[in-house]
């Protein structure tokens, strides 16, 4: 089974199960490593032990064997629904969308609505779970990967989602309808000025701590399409702001070249992997850099697979700060051993806390997958189709290579925007909308097009040219 259709059902059961033990209410904020983190609104204080019956009434809904039952009703029926229930966002969500009708789905006579044409077909079909106690009425609500659950509870993740939220309640933004309601008064161009100006402090205050730490080199990682190119060059620039030259450097200029790259267990080129890069030419790069040589650091042209010597030789100062970027940069395999004292190291991610509305969020995940769809024909040539049939094998090398290590880190930069789903979503509809029916990434593409109607376009002519979002959809001042 599909783990968002999984992930639906299990939401649905949590939520019955709070309403018949506190008649409360549950929100689901985002996803937390292999988990949904939710907190309970009720006049009862949940804790641990209040948890336990919980997930026990969710198990003995497993065991009841309790159908989900697909209601098709026409968008003025779903909307007068929800405005009946108070459930203003969801209300304004259903018209918004361009479908004449709703999938509603019914469990135990109450009915809701999560983006989906599909559910599971009864509770007995979800027998994997877990309810992961945070505090007084906040948990994780977790799902399976291949048949298990497995958690770790990051905390700098957790603390990063939560920052962000509290900026967002702060701006009276709880859901994409209220994104929506600033696009449809002409006002976004403010809400793009002051989510900027949030992000870029983040990465200033880290520039500062930089040069509070004594530290000669940064290093910064992230998942894909997190934007850490545009945040080691306007990092670098902060850090010469400041009175230190800093110069930034890509990993990804490292990789072995294509017909060098290590093969996965299917035989396919694993461009994930530590071993894709040239760990000995960077070492070398990197001690001779610090050794106050002068150093031709390569590009890689990703049309022909191939590292290139073309730059102009570099040499730094005995105060310069070195900025790395890549996705392996906070594996403690990457450097020699004896430089490890030298470094500061940033986990970046976009971590999306918008919700669509209180039981259904934007996906960090998506928001990743669409900016690298958008990237990925830009720069490389590639279709929709072939970034979709790559993406697969890039979260498992982020579950093996990046998500293990973030609580390493010294400060995490959460490089999402409120916006930026209105700016992406006029670039990839096009590319998503020419997958055709009979390719089997068809049915994910109309998922993600399904995703993205009820949030307004937004035009990339208010997105200003030092905004991280260009590098995904081109005019960034960084660009070489």
């Amino acid at each position: 089974m599909n783990i968002k259709i999984y992930g639906a059902g299990l939401k649905f059961m949590l939520l019955n199960a709070v309403k018949r033990l506190y008649n409360g209410e549950v929100v689901f904020h985002h996803s937390l490593d292999h988990g949904i983190y939710a907190t309970i609104i009720s006049e009862h204080v949940v804790d641990a032990t209040e948890i336990k019956k919980i997930k026990d009434l969710m198990i003995s809904m497993v065991n009841k064997d309790i159908p989900f039952n697909k209601k098709v009703v026409s968008k003025q029926e779903a909307y007068d629904f929800f405005m009946k229930k108070g459930n203003t966002e969801k209300a304004l969500n259903v018209l918004n969308i361009n479908n004449l009708t709703v999938s509603l789905f019914e469990f135990e006579g109450q009915y809701n609505y999560f983006y989906s044409h599909d559910m599971p077909k009864s509770s007995k079909e979800m027998p994997v779970f877990d309810l992961y106690y945070v505090g007084p009425n906040e948990l994780v609500l977790l799902y399976p990967v291949d048949g298990r659950v497995e958690f770790t509870f990051r905390n700098n993740i957790y603390n990063s989602f939560r920052f962000y939220d509290d900026w967002l309640n702060n701006q009276g933004l709880n859901y994409v309808s209220d994104v929506n309601k600033i696009v449809a008064e002409a006002s976004i161009r403010d809400l793009i000025k002051k989510n900027d100006i949030m992000v870029d402090n983040e990465v200033f205050d880290i520039a500062k701590r930089v040069l509070e730490s004594g530290k000669r080199i940064v290093l910064i990682a992230g998942p894909s399409s997190s934007g850490k190119t545009t945040t080691s060059k306007k990092l670098s620039l902060y850090l010469s702001s400041l009175g230190v030259k800093a110069h930034a450097i890509s990993l990804d200029d490292f990789f072995v070249n294509r017909d060098e790259t290590p093969l996965d267990e299917k035989g396919n080129r694993d461009y994930e992997c530590l071993e894709s890069i040239d760990l000995k030419l960077f070492n070398q790069d990197l001690k001779d850099l610090l050794e106050g040589k002068d150093v031709v650091i390569p590009t890689y042209n990703f049309l022909i697979g191939e590292k290139e010597f073309k730059r102009e030789p570099l040499s730094i100062g005995e105060s310069d700060i070195l900025v790395i970027e890549g996705l392996h940069a906070l594996n403690p395999k990457l450097m020699d051993e004896e430089q490890t004292d030298s470094v500061y190291k940033v986990y970046i991610s976009p971590l999306t806390p918008l919700n669509v509305d209180r039981h259904n969020y934007v996906s960090t995940t998506d928001n990743r997958l669409i900016r690298r769809i958008v990237r990925d024909y830009r720069t490389r040539g590639r279709s929709a189709e072939a970034s979709l049939a790559t993406w697969g094998s890039v979260r498992v090398g982020e579950e093996k290579y990046i998500f293990p290590y973030t609580d390493t880190a010294d400060a995490i930069v959460n490089t999402a925007y409120v916006y930026e789903l209105g700016v992406l979503k006029v670039y990839v509809e096009p590319l998503l909308y020419n997958i055709k029916m009979d390719s089997e990434f068809y049915d994910e593409a109309r998922r993600i097009l399904d995703n993205l109607k009820s949030i307004y376009p937004i035009p990339s002519e208010f997105v200003d040219e030092d905004n991280l979002l260009r590098e995904f959809i081109g005019g960034s001042c960084f660009e070489e």
